[in-house]
């Protein structure tokens, strides 16, 4: 069958859409950027994790992993590889946005504001420039709730079975959903919506969900809960204790400062527009989610899958507002404040400039250090970006160390790193120097254990002397690396294990 030139033109009109284009831009935003400063350390770890495919692990379920797994597949080891999935996940995330805003009764503008929303409330793109469970649980959780407001609108026993299957998926990804699970049960209640409450099918879905996680659960049965301890100790002991108040400042602050009103506006339309009332409990499951979080001492970027929700609602009010007083400027204002001020902040979130331009830019605006979200977070480089530096550098240091070292300490020597993003890194740059896997005391490589490493020779990366003088009688000084922009990291040289190293393991181990 042959295509006219203009059936091929009107055809990619149809395709050339601002929402279209956002996607296309904030995937290719991604991968340009992929290159620069480095492997993220979750990232590094989740290599390790792909190489011990699992029901569970102590700080995610299985699915990053997985992720991982078929990405390096493809890809190989590769941050390009691991930031496509992540792009991939945020430019789906644009798209769904844009859906959102449609079955609202958005028109194409509310539409087109809604995806550029996402593209330039920059903690999107900050989430999706490095690979973690975060990209893919903001757009399952918008999938979800995209495909329960058209479940609602004409329910069916398909889709809620469908509903059903991807309430799992997103368990295996991240426990968000049972927290997007219980608000959308909650806001159903507080609006007495006794007719989906009563619906078979909904719970038939539920429970399918929950044998698609199963096998998770019974992982964390099997190993006595330890995502349990280890959620409490980071609440405890990682994560800065945040007032409601300052929680909120740092979401607006994080979100882009200018997105404020489009979101207020979205949120303020769910709840009490006469116009959305078969949408109402939306707004409401989005209240509960926030509340959820705001007083949980979480991080502040944990709130985000409910945003997507909330600018393309505010889209709508936006373009519905214009409609009525017939009046053009606030969707045309906002759209360029968001676009002006989204692009000026960018360079915050996404690994745009050099670091020392980057340095410069930062302390210009002096925007970032007012999101904090970890004790002793550094004061040069926002988190986000630490922990991309100076992984292969710190690597070339332990190898230093290693190769000194007698042919006949090599063979029984391990190398013990005190966070599992040294280990990571010491595990995927390490065969190219000839290093041996790391050993950690910390999140799942506690589990995988000391290699039946003896102890008698250790080489111990990011511990102070004193610590391991506990366990060892000889601690030798060996070399300090040093990053301006990272974390330093002493390397030690421990001899004279006062127990055999599997004994020590669990007076070794890391709280979080």
């Amino acid at each position: 069958m042959e295509i006219s030139d203009g059936n091929l033109q009107e055809s990619l009109r149809h395709r050339i859409t601002i929402p279209n284009v956002s996607a296309a831009g904030f995937l290719l935003l991604t991968l340009v950027t992929s290159g620069q400063y480095g492997f993220y350390g979750d990232e590094l770890y989740y290599f390790a994790c792909s190489k011990h495919l699992a029901w569970g692990y102590v700080d995610h379920p299985p699915l990053v992993a997985l992720l991982t797994f078929v990405g390096t597949q493809i890809f190989g080891e590769t941050a390009f590889g691991l930031r496509f999935l992540s792009g991939l996940a945020g430019a789906m995330t644009v798209l769904l946005s844009a859906k959102i805003s449609h079955i609202q009764g958005g028109g194409k503008l509310s539409q087109a504001l809604a995806a550029l929303s996402i593209c330039f409330a920059i903690a999107f793109p900050a989430i999706s420039s490095f690979f973690s469970m975060n990209p893919v649980d903001i757009m399952l959780c918008t999938m979800f709730i995209y495909l329960f407001a058209k479940t609602i609108e004409a329910p069916s026993p398909q889709k809620w079975i469908t509903l059903g299957v991807l309430f799992g998926v997103g368990l295996l990804n991240k426990y968000t959903f049972l927290v997007l699970g219980f608000s959308l049960l909650l806001s159903h209640i507080i609006t007495k919506r006794w007719k989906v409450l009563k619906s078979f099918w909904m719970y038939a879905g539920a429970v399918i969900g929950l044998i698609i996680f199963l096998p998770h659960v019974m992982w964390q049965v099997d190993h006595g809960w330890p995502t349990l301890e280890f959620m409490r100790n980071a609440a405890e002991y990682k994560n800065l204790s945040l007032s409601p108040l300052a929680f909120l400042s740092q979401l607006i602050i994080g979100l882009n400062p200018f997105a404020l009103p489009l979101w207020l506006c979205g949120l303020t339309y769910l709840l009490f527009s006469k116009e959305t009332k078969e949408y109402r409990f939306l707004g409401w499951t989005a209240v509960i989610f926030l509340l959820v979080y705001m007083f949980q001492n979480s991080k502040m970027y944990y709130v985000l899958p409910v945003f997507p929700l909330l600018l393309s609602s505010g889209a709508v009010a936006i373009e519905r507002f214009s409609q009525k007083h017939l009046i053009r400027w606030p969707k045309r204002a906002i759209a360029s404040t968001m676009i002006i001020s989204g692009t000026l902040l960018m360079p915050l979130a996404v690994p745009i400039l050099p670091v020392k331009q980057f340095v410069t830019y930062a302390k210009t605006l002096g925007l970032w250090n007012l999101i904090r979200m970890e004790k002793g977070e550094g004061d040069v480089l926002p988190i986000h970006f630490v922990y991309r530096m100076g992984w292969e550098e710190l690597t070339d240091s332990v190898a230093s160390a290693y190769h000194v070292l007698p042919q006949n300490e090599k063979e029984k020597c391990a190398i013990l790193a005190s966070w599992y993003g040294i280990a990571g890194a010491i595990d995927h740059f390490g065969p190219g120097h000839g290093l041996p896997d790391a050993i950690c005391p910390r999140n799942n490589y506690w589990m995988w254990g000391t290699r039946n490493y003896s102890g008698e020779v250790v080489l111990a990366v990011g511990y102070d002397e004193h610590f391991l003088g506990q366990f060892f009688g000889s601690v030798r000084h060996i070399s300090l690396f040093k990053n301006p922009y990272a974390y330093d990291a002493e390397i030690y040289l421990c001899k004279e294990p006062k127990a055999p190293l599997d004994r020590m393991w669990p007076q070794l181990k890391r709280i979080i």
